[in-house]
């Protein structure tokens, strides 16, 4: 008996350092990249980032899917995937520079491995797309906005709840201050991957 204790306690003790070292995503801001781990384990992101002064150069895209095998789209689609690392995350998209202005600012890593750091821990569901030109961000939903922070067309936010054709969203801005409301389904548009 003594045998079969000693053998399964060192057994568990092995476990430990395996499980302890073993991360998952968690939703969040990872520099450029915005990451939304859904309910169900899948993954909502999109990519912006930009250099130079005065005449800048962008690249911006989408990703959803499963971590490790997910598709990243702008004008076309490629495929890629996403995984913990020790304080962030790991972006690999082979085709990533293919993206539209990506390959004058994306880093060739992005083809094998370009590791993000997290610079903001969140609570996203979900990430949506603003349709509207401009929505209030509202204390509750229907109620009238009245000098309230607005997000723009074109703008991705964090979904921090649906509720009745209503998001609860969360905007963090370049100065990173955070700002929560709630917007309706007519003012945004859900992250959909195109079919390869």
């Amino acid at each position: 008996m003594m045998r079969f204790l000693a053998v399964g306690v060192l057994s568990l003790c092995a476990a430990v350092p395996a499980m302890a070292g073993s991360t998952a995503l968690h939703s969040g801001k990872y520099e450029g990249l915005m990451l939304a781990v859904t309910p169900d384990r899948q993954v909502e992101g999109f990519y912006s980032e930009e250099m130079g002064e005065g005449v800048t150069r962008s690249c911006a895209f989408y990703l959803q899917g499963k971590p490790g095998a997910l598709t990243t789209w702008l004008d076309d689609a490629y495929p890629g995937s996403v995984t913990p690392s020790s304080d962030g995350v790991t972006l690999t998209v082979a085709q990533g520079r293919q993206h539209p202005g990506c390959i004058n600012v994306l880093m060739p890593e992005i083809a094998t491995g370009m590791d993000l750091s997290q610079t903001a821990n969140t609570k996203w569901i979900g990430l949506v797309t603003v349709s509207a030109d401009k929505a209030y961000l509202l204390k509750k939903p229907g109620v009238k906005a009245t000098k309230r922070p607005y997000i723009v067309k074109d703008d991705v936010v964090g979904v921090l709840a649906f509720k009745d054709g209503w998001a609860q969203v969360e905007f963090i801005n370049a100065d990173e201050r955070s700002f929560t409301g709630w917007i309706s389904q007519d003012q945004f548009r859900r992250l959909v991957a195109p079919k390869s």
